[in-house]
C-alpha cells in the first residue's frame, strides 16, 4: 500500500491525458491524409499544443502538490509499519520465538570500551533491553558487546521490535543496517544509510519536496533525525580499517544522536587503540556485554524444542545434557545461541516430523574442540536444512544446495565493494565485464536486422516501387542502439552480428565490397550511438581536453575512414567517419559509468528544454554530416557512377539529412528523458517484486519510446512527403504517407529497447544467471533457490538483500570443505 494515494491519482490521470493525446493527434493525421490539403489540417493543430502544454503543467504542478501532502513524519510512519512487516517475518522464517525466544542476559560492559561515564542500572535479560535503552541511556546511544554467536543481533531485532511497538508519532524508527557492506574507506556513514535506506525501501530515493531542499527522502529523514541507526556488526569490517569506521561514526553521529552498534570486544578494543594514531570514542555510549548461556537454560531450551522434556526426541539429549555443567568442548560451544540454535535444527525434528532418521547428538561428544564441535555443527546445518520434508517438498536437496552456497559464499567474501550483501542485481560484477556489453550488442543487431527487413518487407509491398528489399543493407538503427547502449564494445559486437547477418543473406555470392560496405557503416553508427550517449547522459556534455578524449574511440573512427575510403572509393566517407571519431572522443559516453544504487521499478517521461537542445545538438550534428557529404561529394571525390553515402542531388541530401538527423536527435531525447522512478515504499522488498518491476520498467522503456518516438520522425518524414522529397526512408514518395510512420517505429523501437536494457538490471542479471549456471552446481532459477534457502533459514532477508543466516556460517562454507565427525 503506497499511503500517498493523492500522488497514485494524480499520476494514473496524467497517463490517461498522455494517451488521450496521442491517440487524438494520430486520429486527426489519419484524417488529413484523406483530405484535399493535409497540411492545412497539420496547420489547424499547431495552436492546440499551447493548449496542450498548459494541460500537463498543471498536471505536473498537481504531482509536487500530492507529494507536499505526504510529511516526513509520515513517511517514517510508513517507514517503521515496513521495518515491522520486515523484522516479523524474518523472525518467524528464524523460528526466533520457537518453542520460546532464547534467553539472553547481559551486565555492563568494560568502562575502556562504552563512552559512557557510568553504567549503573544497565544489567538485565530478555525484555529489559527495551526499557535499559529508553529508560536508563538518557543519550539513547547504547553499545552491544558479545563473542561471536552471541545473540547479538538477536537482541537488536527484539529492541527494534519493542521500540516500533512502543513509537509515538515523532519518534525516530529503528532501522538495522549491517556494517559489513560498508566500506569506511570509499563513503561516510551518512551517505552509504542513506544508500542503504533508499535500497532496502526504494520509494524514500525521490526526491523530496523543494520546501525541503534538493535532497532525498532518505536523507530527509536522517536529518531531521527520524531514523535511528542500528548499525549491527562492527566487527565484521576490515581490521584495518577499524579506527577510520568509529571516527566515521563518530563524524556523523555526535552527541545528541541515538545509536545502537553492535561488535565483539576484542575488534571493538583494536579499534579504539590504533597504532601510531589518535583513537576515536564515542561519547555517551553506554555499553552492555551479553553473557553466556547457562547450562540449565540450554538443557530446557533443547528439551522443550524436541517436543517437551517428556518427548520421546527429547530423550536423545540425555548424554549431551549432562555434560554442559562440565567445561567439555560441547559444554563451550553451546554457551552460545547461536550453537544451540544450529544444534536444534540438526538434532530435534522439525513439526510434523519423526525423529528416527536424525543422528544422534551423542555424536558432538566424540570431538575433541569446541572449533571442531562448532564447525561441526556449521557443516551438518545445511544437510539439516535441505531435509526432505513430506509437507515441503523442494527442487533442491543438501547435495545441490551445498555447491551453490559455497560459491555464493566465495563470491561474498571477495565482492568488490567489500559487503557481505547478496543482491540480484549485482551478480553482474562475477561475469567478465565486456560478456554483457557483447551478448547485448548481438541482440541489438539481430533484432534490428530482423525488424528492419521484415517491415521494409511489409511496406514495400504496399508501395509502388518495384525494387527488392536489400537484406544485405540492414542492421544499421540496430548498431547505434548498441553505442548508446554499451559503448563501442557493444556497438562493435552488433556491427559484427549485423555483418554477419548481411553475408549469409546473399551468401554465396557475398563480395569483399559488401564486407567493407557493413564495416564502414557500423563503425561510424557505433560512433554515432557513442556521441548520444555522452550528450544525453552526461551531466555537463562538452568538449573535453584534447589529453582527455577517449583514444579508442578516435582509433575506431580511423579504422571507419579507412573502411569508407577503401569500400566507397571517395573521400566523403573518410571525412564522415573523422568527424564522428573526433566528436565521439570529445563528448562521447562509452556505456554506463556509474551503477544504479538499487534496481528500477517503473520510468517516467520527464520532458526538459536541456534534453530538447541536447537531442538539437546531435541532430545538427549529424545531419550536417550528411549535408555537407552530399553538396561537397563531386568536389570530394567527383566522377560519375562513384557510390556516395549521402546523395549528391541538393535536395536530395537535405532531406537526407533532416531525416538522419532527426532520427538521431530524437533518440538523444528519448535517452535524456526517460527516467527510472523507485517503488512506493509499502510495497513488497522481496527480491523477487523488484525484479518484476525492473523486468516492466524495460517493456515501459519500450513502449515509450515507440509511441513518442514513431510520431515524432512520422510527422517529420511526412513533412518530406509534403515537401516533394523524392525517397523517404527508402521508399518513394508517391507511396502513402502512412508509410513514414510505420519506418518511425524502427528506429523508437530499437532507442527504447536500448534505454531499457541500459537503465534496468534484469538484462545484466539474465546474463549473468545464465553464465554462473554454465558452472557445475549453480541452479538457473537463482531466484527461486534464494527464496526457498531463505525459507530454510539459511540465509535471511534484509530489507532487499540476502545474507548468510550468521557471517560464521558464510566464513565456513567459503573457506573449507565439509568434515566429517572426528
Amino acid at each position: 500500500m503506497s499511503g500517498v494515494v493523492p500522488g497514485a491519482r494524480v499520476r494514473r490521470t496524467g497517463i490517461v491525458y498522455l494517451t488521450l493525446l496521442a491517440l487524438g493527434i494520430a486520429g486527426a493525421l489519419l484524417v488529413a491524409l484523406r483530405m484535399e490539403d493535409p497540411a492545412s489540417a497539420l496547420a489547424a493543430l499547431l495552436p492546440t499544443l499551447a493548449g496542450a502544454y498548459l494541460a500537463w503543467s498543471a498536471y505536473r504542478a498537481d504531482r509536487a502538490e500530492a507529494v507536499v501532502a505526504c510529511s516526513p513524519a509520515e513517511v517514517a510512519g510508513r517507514l517503521a509499519d515496513a521495518v515491522r512487516r520486515q523484522w516479523e517475518a524474518e523472525a518467524v522464517v528464524r523460528r526466533l520465538a520457537d518453542p520460546y525466544p532464547l534467553p539472553v542476559a547481559w551486565r555492563a560492559a568494560d568502562p575502556d570500551l562504552a563512552g559512557a561515564s557510568t553504567s549503573e542500572g544497565l544489567a538485565g535479560r530478555d525484555g529489559e533491553i527495551v526499557d535499559v535503552f529508553t529508560r536508563r541511556v538518557p543519550a539513547r546511544r547504547l553499545l552491544v558487546l558479545g563473542e561471536p554467536g552471541s545473540g547479538k543481533t538477536l537482541l537488536l531485532v527484539r529492541l527494534m521490535l519493542a521500540l516500533i511497538e512502543r513509537r509515538e508519532p515523532d519518534d525516530p524508527v529503528p532501522v538495522l543496517f549491517p556494517l559489513a557492506s560498508w566500506d569506511p574507506v570509499a563513503l561516510d556513514l551518512r551517505t552509504w544509510m542513506e544508500r542503504r535506506l533508499v535500497q532496502d525501501h526504494p520509494e524514500l530515493g525521490a526526491r523530496a519536496p523543494d520546501a525541503y531542499g534538493q535532497v532525498t527522502v532518505a536523507d530527509l529523514l536522517l536529518e531531521r533525525r527520524l531514523v535511528l541507526p542500528v548499525l549491527d556488526g562492527f566487527d565484521e569490517l576490515p581490521p584495518a580499517v577499524g579506527a577510520l569506521a568509529l571516527h566515521r561514526v563518530n563524524e556523523a553521529l555526535p552527541y545528541g544522536c541515538g545509536v545502537v552498534l553492535s561488535s565483539r570486544p576484542a575488534e571493538l578494543r583494536a579499534a579504539l587503540r590504533p597504532c601510531g594514531a589518535v583513537p576515536a570514542r564515542l561519547a555517551g555510549l553506554a555499553g552492555i556485554h551479553i553473557q553466556p548461556l547457562g547450562a540449565e537454560e540450554v538443557a530446557d531450551y533443547l528439551r522443550q524444542d524436541a517436543g517437551g522434556p517428556h518427548a520421546p526426541a527429547a530423550g536423545r539429549w540425555s548424554a549431551v545434557t549432562e555434560t554442559l555443567g562440565a567445561a567439555g568442548p560441547v559444554a563451550q560451544a553451546l554457551t552460545s545461541p547461536l550453537m544451540v540454535s544450529l544444534a536444534r535444527s540438526v538434532y530435534n525434528p522439525r513439526p510434523g516430523e519423526g525423529h528416527g532418521r536424525l543422528p544422534d547428538p551423542a555424536e558432538m561428544l566424540r570431538l575433541r574442540t569446541r572449533t571442531a564441535v562448532e564447525h561441526h555443527l556449521l557443516d551438518a546445518f545445511v544437510d539439516a536444512a535441505y531435509r526432505p520434508h513430506t509437507r515441503r517438498p523442494s527442487r533442491w536437496n543438501a547435495d545441490r544446495a551445498r555447491p551453490a552456497l559455497r560459491f555464493l559464499a566465495r563470491y561474498m567474501e571477495r565482492a568488490s565493494d567489500g559487503t557481505a550483501d547478496l543482491a540480484w542485481w549485482k551478480l553482474r560484477r562475477a561475469v567478465p565485464p565486456a560478456l554483457p556489453r557483447v551478448l547485448t550488442g548481438v541482440l541489438l543487431g539481430i533484432v534490428a536486422w530482423l525488424v528492419e527487413g521484415m517491415v521494409m518487407e511489409l511496406a514495400h509491398s504496399y508501395t509502388p516501387e518495384d525494387a527488392p528489399v536489400r537484406w544485405d543493407q540492414r542492421g544499421g538503427l540496430g548498431v547505434v542502439a548498441a553505442g548508446i547502449c554499451g559503448g563501442l564494445v557493444c556497438g562493435l559486437s552488433a556491427c559484427l552480428t549485423v555483418l554477419a547477418l548481411c553475408v549469409l543473406a546473399v551468401a554465396p555470392d557475398a563480395t569483399t565490397e559488401l564486407v567493407l560496405n557493413r564495416l564502414a557503416d557500423g563503425t561510424a553508427l557505433t560512433l554515432v550511438g557513442v556521441i548520444i550517449s555522452g550528450f544525453a547522459v552526461r551531466s555537463r556534455p562538452g568538449l573535453r581536453r584534447p589529453a582527455d578524449w577517449d583514444r579508442r574511440a578516435l582509433a575506431l573512427g580511423v579504422v571507419a575512414a579507412i573502411c569508407y575510403a577503401v569500400a566507397f572509393g571517395n573521400g566523403c566517407g573518410t571525412v564522415h567517419a573523422l568527424l564522428y571519431g573526433v566528436a565521439a572522443a570529445a563528448v562521447g559516453g562509452d556505456g554506463v559509468h556509474t551503477e544504479r544504487a538499487c534496481p528500477a521499478a517503473r520510468v517516467r517521461w520527464h520532458f526538459s528544454t536541456q534534453g530538447l537542445a541536447r537531442g538539437l545538438q546531435v541532430g545538427l550534428l549529424i545531419g550536417c554530416s550528411i549535408l555537407l557529404e552530399g553538396l561537397l561529394s563531386d568536389v570530394m571525390s567527383g566522377g560519375d557512377g562513384v557510390q556516395y553515402i549521402a546523395p549528391s542531388d541538393p535536395h536530395a541530401a537535405f532531406w537526407s539529412a533532416v531525416q538522419t538527423g532527426a532520427v538521431f536527435g530524437v533518440a538523444c531525447v528519448l535517452v535524456h528523458g526517460l527516467r527510472a522512478v523507485p517503488v512506493d515504499l509499502g510495497t513488497s522488498v522481496d527480491g523477487r517484486a523488484l525484479l518484476t518491476n525492473d523486468r516492466h520498467t524495460l517493456i515501459t522503456c519500450v513502449l515509450t519510446a515507440t509511441l513518442v518516438g514513431a510520431t515524432g520522425i512520422g510527422i517529420q518524414g511526412w513533412c518530406a512527403v509534403l515537401s516533394g522529397s523524392t525517397r523517404v526512408w527508402g521508399a518513394d514518395a508517391a507511396g502513402s504517407p502512412l508509410f513514414a510512420f510505420v519506418v518511425g517505429l524502427i528506429p523508437a523501437v530499437l532507442t527504447g529497447l536500448a534505454i531499457g536494457i541500459r537503465q534496468a538490471a534484469w538484462g545484466h542479471y539474465t546474463v549473468a544467471r545464465c553464465y554462473l549456471a554454465l558452472r557445475p552446481g549453480l541452479p538457473y532459477d537463482l531466484m527461486a533457490f534464494l527464496t526457498d534457502a531463505h525459507d530454510r533459514g539459511v540465509l535471511r532477508r534484509v530489507g532487499a538483500v540476502y545474507q548468510f543466516r550468521h557471517i560464521e556460517l558464510q566464513h565456513r562454507l567459503a573457506a573449507h570443505e565439509p568434515v566429517g565427525v572426528r
